[in-house]
């Protein structure tokens, strides 16, 4: 099933370039999550997702309601979720990779490299899908986020394995962000305010 934006398939596309050219709205959710400010998160309930790794959660999950990963260039954040049966999502995207959940269904953050794309994204939909109730009401939807316009296109080329390995998946997946090679300028990190140190005197 390929990847659908605003509910029409993606054709085949050879370079991000084309895809931006032909989806300019995707331009614009790009400008919009760039712009939102920083947010200082609470600690005590973030899973931190290094490279090469992804985690998937629920709203029903009382230990973890921030899935947080940082510090990646050519690298790229994936972010699949299943929207539940909510009319209206509270999705925070002042940062893609760094995200409360409410009021939503699954969610799955991977923090990709490159290294094996291929078998990876089909695991991050089976994490999503094995903790939601596809049968009722939401949909599957995808968000993307990193590299760069780096000399050896390591990012352009991470780009594109992502968006082919999903447009190989058989379930419908929308693509709602795509802050990626080509549609990026920021170097992404995550900053998490830690607890004021306090010093005492003698």
């Amino acid at each position: 099933m390929p990847l659908l934006i605003q509910n029409r398939a993606l054709d085949r596309i050879t370079s991000t370039g084309e895809l931006f050219d032909r989806h300019p709205h995707l331009k614009e959710n790009a400008r919009t999550f760039r712009s939102q400010p920083l947010v200082d998160v609470d600690p005590k309930c973030l899973l931190y997702v290094q490279q090469r790794e992804f985690a998937a959660t629920t709203p029903a999950d009382k230990s973890v309601s921030v899935i947080g990963s940082g510090d990646a260039t050519t690298c790229h954040f994936v972010v699949l979720r299943h929207t539940g049966n909510a009319s209206f999502i509270e999705f925070s995207l002042w940062a893609l990779f760094c995200m409360c959940i409410y009021r939503s269904g699954a969610v799955c953050l991977a923090h990709c490299d490159g290294s094996c794309t291929w078998s990876e994204i089909p695991l991050i939909v089976k994490a999503v899908t094995s903790l939601s109730n596809v049968s009722k009401e939401g949909r599957l939807e995808l968000h993307l986020a990193g590299g760069f316009n780096d000399e050896s296109k390591t990012s352009h080329k991470l780009s594109l394995n992502i968006l082919a390995a999903f447009q190989k998946q058989k379930e419908e997946i929308h693509l709602e962000t795509c802050c990626i090679t080509g549609n990026f300028v920021a170097h992404l990190l995550l900053f998490i305010k830690s607890p004021p140190v306090t010093s005492s005197s003698n």
